[in-house]
């Protein structure tokens, strides 16, 4: 049980844009100081690193340790399956801080989609996991991770599953099909999720999409990339970073009056609920089984009502309607309806991706999430939601986390 004992002292980021003059490197550097200034901490203290794992990560430790003058690291690790180290990063530095294995975690995610490829690309030159052993700047070495990649790809590429987009597709296809949706219920749906979050990043100075606004017709009239999702259900690519400091919950209340505390950290995988890999049928379908939901939940020692606000990872605008559901904010197969007439703006009873996610604001593997969870549990952030006092990060298959003031 990890609940208050660890606390989030300190946030950090980069500006986020289509091409960023820094090497993922730099940028890593950029978020970490940023982050360890926002905490009051010296670098050369910083005696822990948690990331994703390769190929998604590609800034490794001796760099940093190097870089920032840290005199020693006691504890490091990385978490694999990109979106879904969100819980698991942070897992890792509260066990690290309990087991007294460090003292001062910073867990940290950089993009340079600008030079390494973009995580969207469908041909083999992204770093997103697709790429054989031949390929170009950005792929891992490793031979497991390429034999990994080359067995996903010979079950799910001959289908036309080469992108996360079109396997997301597929999934929104089923969802309006098991739960008898028209085509307009769907679009309405999913645009709903959407244009909110643009709306919420028309706000925010962090946001790529601040100065582009976007109404039904611009969302409906926008391209279709692979049916039934569209243009804007996509989420971003760009260059950028994040980064946040873990420290001990006596530590944290000396360095800050506002430390957000960790309640509970899950992450999951069973049998074909492979996150990302492969398209099953039926109930398997949903990754995200039931028990980790509870155990999320009961770990915190909170109910689905005390939630004042969730980041839910967004890399399509299928991921937070689906996720409201498997959360257990509303009956499965009902969210369609619950974002079309109660919404997930500001004034509804859940706020949903306040910063506007991956769609609007920048795609972090959700680490973005993370930071605006910090910032409205604050009070400072550019869409603050009215007195919060929990909020819950998570991405669709389970791996997450609550935070409480």
């Amino acid at each position: 049980m990890i609940r208050r004992e660890v606390a989030i002292v300190g946030i950090g980021q980069t500006a986020y844009a289509k091409a960023l003059p820094g090497t993922a490197w730099e940028l890593a550097i950029e978020a970490i100081l940023a982050a360890l200034a926002d905490a009051g901490i010296d670098p050369k203290d910083v005696d822990g690193l948690c990331r994703f794992a390769p190929p998604f990560e590609t800034v490794s430790e001796p760099q940093l340790v190097r870089a920032l003058g840290i005199r020693e690291l006691t504890f490091f690790a990385e978490s694999p399956l990109g979106g879904e180290a969100l819980g698991a990063v942070i897992a890792h530095a509260a066990a690290a801080v309990k087991a007294r294995l460090a003292s001062t975690v910073v867990v940290y995610r950089a993009l340079s989609q600008s030079k390494g490829g973009r995580f969207g690309r469908a041909d083999g030159r992204g770093p997103g996991g697709a790429a054989p052993a031949t390929a170009t700047a950005g792929a891992d070495p490793n031979p497991h991770v390429v034999v990994a990649e080359e067995d996903n790809r010979s079950f799910a590429w001959p289908y036309g599953l080469m992108s996360p987009g079109q396997l997301f597709a597929l999934w929104a296809r089923r969802y309006a099909i098991v739960n008898r949706l028209t085509d307009e219920d769907l679009t309405q749906a999913l645009g709903a999720i959407a244009i909110t979050q643009r709306r919420y990043a028309n706000n925010n100075p962090n946001a790529m999409m601040r100065d582009r606004k976007m109404d039904a017709d611009d969302y409906r009239n926008a391209r279709m990339i692979s049916e039934p999702l569209r243009l804007f259900d996509l989420c971003l690519e760009n260059d950028g970073a994040c980064a946040y400091v873990v420290t001990g919950a006596e530590t944290a209340r000396a360095l800050r009056d506002d430390p957000v505390y960790l309640l509970s950290a899950t992450q999951t995988i069973s049998p074909y609920r492979e996150p990302m890999g492969i398209y099953v049928t039926g109930e398997l379908l949903e990754l995200f089984p039931p028990a980790t939901a509870a155990r999320l939940f009961a770990d915190a020692g909170v109910g689905r009502t005390d939630i004042d606000l969730a980041e839910f990872y967004d890399a399509t605008s299928y991921m937070p309607l689906r996720s409201l559901e498997s959360y257990g904010f509303v009956p499965d197969g009902q969210a369609w309806r619950y974002v079309t007439e109660t919404g997930t703006g500001p004034d509804s009873p859940l706020p949903v991706n306040t910063h506007g996610g991956h769609l609007s604001e920048a795609y972090l593997h959700g680490m973005n999430g993370v930071l605006e969870a910090v910032r409205q549990l604050r009070g400072t952030a550019s869409n603050q939601v009215a007195d919060p006092e929990i909020a819950l990060v998570g991405a669709p298959a389970g791996s997450a986390m609550i935070l409480a003031r």
